[in-house]
């Protein structure tokens, strides 16, 4: 439910009227003295953000969204003793954020206002800390709610609703082949709206959709009520709308698997070749997981599973580092694990 925007991508900021804090001083991912003050500043609206959310959420939710929070709070807890003793920090705020994405997955979509609005601050405050712990990237973006998602779930509630409302005031005294054009556009439309819940591309369906409502429209005629004929309308222009901002989630998608496989040569260039044979193992790791989601996206599959297991490898990786990457290498890196993010948050 929350988005982050990679440092390269300032096409889209709603949050850009908000005042940002100034730049703090680190050194190779590490605070310095008076950099402390804004990092802890930033790591307070976290925690708070995490306990406005959880109390939000309330006592029903499931217990796999219990432990993703007990996680988020356990990782805040570790960024917390690391900031107080020095240490690198990229390590644990790629943790966060890869925690952060699978709470957004498993709390999903159809949540409430309060809640989505809790998400996409958490979010917010998440890209503010990492901004104010590790040097920014030329450009450095800031957080996007997710504006694509939450309209298309708006899209597919107006479509159906029409579809609903012109099959009752068709009645049942329509001719068959309406009474089956509608019945079909029911049941494609359906396959929509499982198809984007699943994560999963839906150009195919849609496709039956839009053919469907052409359809129906050709056995009404011409001569059809005045009510009818104004759903009718709605529903094209519904579904216009539908199928254009599928199409910006599309590009969405395609956007960010570019930044990735951008990030990674980038970020290998920045290593150099005098790595170790571990961290050039771990580099291979992460080049194959981005290589399969990249696959994966283009065929229109379920993305879960890769944006997981790239988080892995990318954690591998830093934890294999440890610690000698250098300032450039490690904006790469968080902008590796926030483009991992923006995927999610996107296929949600």
């Amino acid at each position: 439910m929350f988005q982050l925007r990679n440092s390269r991508n300032t096409h889209r900021n709603p949050f850009s009227h908000l005042a940002a804090r100034p730049r703090v001083e680190v050194l190779e991912g590490r605070a310095l003295p008076s950099a402390m003050h804004g990092i802890q500043h930033a790591l307070a609206e976290v925690k708070s953000d995490v306990q406005t959310l959880t109390k939000d959420l309330g006592s029903t939710v499931s217990s796999t969204v219990t432990g993703d929070l007990n996680t988020l709070q356990n990782d805040l807890t570790t960024l917390s003793s690391d900031i107080s003793g020095g240490k690198d920090l990229l390590k644990d705020l790629t943790q966060l954020t890869s925690d952060l994405t699978t709470l957004g997955k498993d709390i999903g979509t159809t949540v409430t206002k309060s809640v989505g609005h809790d998400l996409r601050t958490l979010g917010h405050d998440v890209r503010q800390l990492a901004r104010d712990a590790i040097p920014p990237g030329p450009g450095d973006g800031d957080v996007v709610g997710v504006n694509t998602t939450v309209k298309i779930q708006a899209d597919l509630k107006d479509v159906n609703a029409d579809v609903q409302a012109l099959a009752k005031v068709l009645g049942t005294s329509t001719s068959a082949n309406v009474s089956a054009d509608l019945k079909t556009l029911q049941t494609d439309l359906a396959a929509v709206s499982a198809d984007f819940s699943a994560g999963t591309s839906a150009t195919a369906d849609l496709s039956k959709v839009t053919n469907d409502v052409a359809t129906l429209g050709k056995d009404l005629g011409k001569h059809i009520g005045g009510k009818a004929q104004h759903i009718l309308s709605h529903l094209r222009n519904d579904l216009r709308e539908l199928t254009r901002d599928l199409t910006h989630l599309a590009r969405d998608v395609q956007r960010d698997v570019k930044d990735l496989q951008g990030d990674l040569t980038q970020l290998t260039n920045q290593l150099g070749s005098n790595v170790s044979m571990t961290v050039q193992n771990d580099l291979n790791a992460l080049d194959k997981a981005l290589t399969t989601l990249a696959n994966d996206a283009a065929a229109g599959k379920d993305l879960s599973a890769d944006i997981s297991a790239a988080f892995t490898a990318e954690t591998t990786l830093i934890g294999d580092l440890n610690g000698s990457a250098s300032g450039h290498a490690r904006t790469s890196l968080m902008d590796i694990a926030f483009d991992l993010a923006n995927l999610a948050a996107l296929r949600l």
